[in-house]
């Protein structure tokens, strides 16, 4: 019985810790959504499975089995049938406005379950950790910023190299034969495009979650810096394909080929746990 209550004590003040904190219960609010998936089918969707991914829908292969891509797609189809632009500030805004109103539904009803009073909570005293500071946080933040500059520079090279090789297929057809190259090297850029901040902002999650020195958030630590090392790994690859194919963009791509090791090994030595951490649905 001890440990029951203790375990619920624990509960109630990591419960009343995230609603207290604005920026927290945003991050409550999309971990508490799966609740809403028990509601259907149980072997439609994978529960939990979109808090462990990068976000990245169009590469995605398992949104069949996401209750929050199926989600956003049914809310897509709501803004198309009344001939909204869901990337209206106003619709947008609505549809943030509905979201906290459907997530503070489930908060009722999961403090209900625990015998939480929500309306009662107890002051507990929100520490914000700052992960600013450390070394790997650092090193992300650089390479956010080269890879930033270093974006601009490849784009600009693809629009000439695409320029040129329509000028090029006119006057020898043989020529076509380039455009599978420079497929592949859009692809690049658009996995360094995508990567270039999630890493930054998962290892910043990761981090902070390390700090909170809890059972829970270490758990969402391994899960973090999990995707930020996918995300380095896959921008890593898309690196080298740049540097073997470009002369000009190979000094800056080397500078950022060594951050990216710098990042591997940083997330290897902070975050462990993230090599045996399954996700659900993608991990198995």
């Amino acid at each position: 019985m001890y440990q029951e209550n203790k375990k619920d004590n624990r509960f109630a003040k990591r419960f009343t810790k995230k609603v207290k904190n604005t920026y927290s219960f945003c991050l409550w609010s999309a971990k508490t959504v799966f609740l809403l998936g028990r509601q259907m089918a149980q072997d439609k969707y994978i529960s939990g499975i979109y808090n462990y991914c990068d976000k990245w829908c169009e590469k995605c292969t398992l949104t069949k089995k996401c209750f929050l891509y199926a989600k956003e797609q049914k809310q897509l189809a709501k803004h198309k049938e009344k001939g909204e632009n869901p990337n209206d500030l106003n619709v947008v805004m609505q549809d943030i406005k509905e979201s906290f109103s459907e997530t503070l539904k489930l908060l009722r009803k999961d403090a209900k379950k625990h015998g939480i009073d929500i309306t009662a909570l107890p002051e507990v005293e929100s520490e914000e950790h700052d992960p600013s500071g450390h070394p790997l946080m650092q090193t992300a933040k650089t390479y956010l910023k080269l890879s930033h500059s270093f974006l601009e520079k490849l784009r600009k090279i693809i629009q000439e190299e695409g320029g040129d090789l329509i000028e090029r297929t006119e006057i020898i057809p043989s020529a076509a034969n380039d455009i599978g190259t420079l497929r592949q090297i859009v692809s690049s850029y658009d996995v360094i495009l995508w990567y270039h901040a999630l890493i930054s902002v998962k290892i910043h999650r990761a981090l902070q979650d390390k700090m909170d020195a809890d059972e829970f958030s270490q758990t969402d630590a391994d899960a973090s810096a999990k995707i930020a090392y996918i995300g380095v790994m896959k921008s890593m690859d898309a690196l080298k394909t740049i540097y073997n194919w470009n002369k000009a963009l190979q000094d800056d791509a080397l500078t950022l080929l060594a951050k990216t090791e710098n990042l591997k090994k940083g997330i290897n030595e902070e975050f462990p746990g993230h090599i045996t951490f399954k996700r659900p649905g993608f991990d198995t």
